[in-house]
């Protein structure tokens, strides 16, 4: 028993130095990034669907802590589908990506399913992040993914450790997050649904053009 503990004591200490020097690498090897993203090249209009932009409130934009974003009502009818993307510089404790999982449940939305969706603009395939939420009465479907120095992920997990690795090279932590989202109506959720994967997919290729001035290196 005591052999045991000596051997969770020590992966104890070792997770915390590897914390520690996780800690000292994004606080103090952050370089600039290469550019700021260009939003002038995300459609305002598309497949019929016409855009308004909207300011988040000063004090949402305090806790997202981002410093560029860009925020959207695509409409097309009756229906409207939000798109929103927040540009973070530098990885730091007031400037940090917030993952919907953990934003959605601290705003009254709980998380029903959790699904890896595949996004096909055009001949190419990229991978996603979907959610099913509800507060009680409403249901909204949110695809989202990040994407760190010209690279999109879509784990959590994985962009930490993207940024751990970019540090370590000397390279930018520069981050975006992008995020869908459309409320489901009772009798129309397939369609509601169907129709932001494809507004995804269509803006998918202006948004990786919009980024792609980030990326330093592999």
């Amino acid at each position: 028993m005591e052999e045991l503990n000596r051997k969770y004591l020590v992966i104890l200490i070792i997770l915390m130095a590897v914390l520690s020097v996780y800690t000292y690498i994004l606080r103090y090897r952050n370089p600039e990034p290469a550019g700021i993203p260009r939003l002038d090249l995300i459609p305002e209009s598309v497949n019929g669907y016409r855009s308004e932009s909207f300011r988040m409130s000063e004090d949402a934009l305090k806790v997202l802590g981002s410093d560029t974003t860009l925020a959207r009502v695509y409409h097309r009818g009756r229906r409207e589908l939000e798109f929103f993307m927040g540009f973070f510089r530098k990885q730091h404790k007031n400037s940090q990506i917030h993952s919907p999982k953990h934003c959605y449940p601290g705003s009254g939305w709980d998380i029903i399913r959790e699904n890896h969706i595949q996004l096909e603009p055009g001949e190419r395939v990229f991978p996603a992040r979907s959610l099913l939420i509800s507060d009680g009465e409403t249901k909204r479907f949110v695809i989202y993914w990040f994407n760190i120095n010209g690279r999109s992920v879509t784990n959590e997990f994985a962009l930490k450790w993207h940024q751990l690795k970019f540090s370590l090279l000397g390279r930018t932590q520069a981050a975006a997050f992008i995020r869908f989202s459309v409320i489901l109506p009772p009798a129309e959720e397939e369609k509601a649904r169907n129709e932001l994967i494809e507004l995804a997919e269509r803006i998918y290729p202006a948004i990786e053009r919009s980024l792609a001035n980030l990326r330093q290196g592999s």
